[in-house]
């Protein structure tokens, strides 16, 4: 393999920003640089003899280090379903000990009911880990470290487009022309399939409940119209706040656009919201979910969320499993909505992810905003709360990649928007008024059969 310095690739990285002070006056190693978010990666100046074989080395090194955290999770998984047995064993011995349960009896086995949720909490977890979280941290990993070889090579070719004057030539180049242009034509057509998916959606139970707080949708409302007018929409939008623990965002067909409580509390600045809204508006825009409807059904959901409803709860109504599910559980709506109907492709991603970034651009805000959100929840620890974000917003590399080519097309932004009070305040707002939600849903009846475990 030809040696080439990482050095040298990297003296044409982007300029944005100040660069980040070098570690202790020495340069970063690889595993310091996978750890590192997109932006401080692509704008460091790294002057160590790193070179491609090397990184080819470490990248088996992650291989064998995400093998062994597989195994460390299954075999936690295994323990833990040890443990599960075992309290289904006594409570089968508490049975045989009498016809009727004593009140020494009936506290033991409360205690052992509580036990037997929380390690089958835990279980869950540690399933969702291995499976759906593992992978992608690992996988935002092996990212970082191609791009720190490919990415000089497409920097300097995007320069050399622009200088020739071709910078237009690549599709959806005409960014000057958004709002005249035509992207998803017929967008029009797709209002009655969302509205009848989003009808039989709430029918079925799989929807959350919507957060009645009209600050907090007066505002996501404003912000989510900042994108339609800077955008290729041609239908009005509507927007509907869910209450959800959930960090996850989803538009479906004709304009209909959700937005978790649970992103808003997560985002670190107001250009990362609107980041995520304008990725997910450009799906309608492109008129993704329409043109792959044709592959998903509500039916087909359906079943999705029995299965899930099933591994979650035990007995019961699958409608009562999935709202509990829905609204309390690491297995939000994102985990069960079929991604063919969210027009979720490689291809359709992609194109989701430039629109994106134009509609951001063209409204003033910062480009960078849902690149550095998609960072943050590619890095979240435990790997649990990632999950279903990334199950409707699945991690490529070719998607950095291709954003940060984006960026690089689109004319110099001066002074773009990156946060506001306005939004800080509310984030607080949301978080405060969540958690009276929360203490007042944990008084009200439910017909979902627990103990009272603490």
């Amino acid at each position: 393999m030809k040696r080439r310095s990482v050095a040298v690739l990297l003296a044409v990285s982007l300029v944005w920003g100040s660069a980040q002070p070098l570690l202790a006056g020495r340069q970063p190693d690889l595993r310091e640089l996978v750890n590192m978010g997109y932006l401080d990666l692509m704008t460091r100046s790294i002057e160590s003899g790193v070179t491609e074989a090397e990184i080819e080395k470490f990248k088996k090194t992650l291989d064998r280090e995400r093998e062994q955290e597989s195994r460390r999770l299954e075999s936690e998984e295994k323990s833990l379903k040890g443990r599960l047995d075992g309290l289904r064993k006594r409570l089968d011995a508490l049975n045989r000990t009498a016809s009727r349960d004593s009140d020494e009896m009936a506290t033991e086995r409360r205690n052992l009911h509580c036990e037997v949720l929380r390690i089958e909490e835990q279980i869950r977890q540690k399933r969702t880990e291995r499976e759906h979280g593992l992978p992608i941290a690992f996988d935002n990993k092996r990212a970082k470290l191609d791009l720190l070889v490919r990415w000089p090579a497409r920097k300097a070719e995007i320069d050399r487009m622009i200088e020739s004057g071709r910078a237009r030539e690549r599709e959806h180049g005409d960014v000057e022309d958004i709002g005249i242009r035509v992207v998803g034509e017929g967008q029009e057509k797709d209002v009655k399939i969302g509205q009848d998916a989003i009808n039989e959606m709430k029918a079925y139970g799989l929807m959350p409940p919507e957060f009645e707080d009209p600050k907090v949708r007066e505002y996501v409302n404003r912000l989510a119209m900042t994108v339609a007018v800077n955008s290729d929409l041609r239908i009005p939008v509507r927007i509907t706040v869910l209450e959800s623990d959930e960090i996850n965002a989803f538009s479906l067909p004709g304009g209909y656009l959700f937005v978790n409580t649970g992103i808003i509390e997560k985002a670190d600045n107001e250009s990362e919201l609107l980041g995520v809204i304008a990725h997910e508006l450009a799906h309608v825009s492109a008129r993704h979910g329409a043109r792959l409807m044709r592959r998903a059904t509500i039916a087909n959901i359906v079943f999705q969320a029995a299965q899930v409803a099933a591994m979650i709860f035990t007995g019961g109504v699958v409608g009562i499993g999935t709202y509990y599910a829905l609204q309390y559980g690491f297995f939000g709506l994102g985990m069960i909505l079929d991604l063919a109907l969210l027009g979720v492709s490689r291809d359709y991603e992609a194109e989701a992810d430039q629109l994106g970034i134009q509609y951001a651009w063209r409204a003033g805000y910062d480009t960078r905003g849902f690149i550095t959100f998609f960072d943050k929840m590619a890095s979240e620890k435990g790997y649990v709360r990632s999950a279903s974000f990334f199950r409707t917003h699945p991690p490529f590399f070719e998607r950095i990649m291709s954003s940060f080519s984006e960026i690089e097309f689109l004319p110099r932004q001066r002074d773009p928007q990156v946060d506001s009070s306005e939004f800080r305040e509310l984030r607080e707002h949301v978080k405060k008024v969540r958690a009276g939600n929360r203490e007042e849903h944990g008084k009200r009846p439910t017909l979902k059969r627990m103990p009272p475990c603490e």
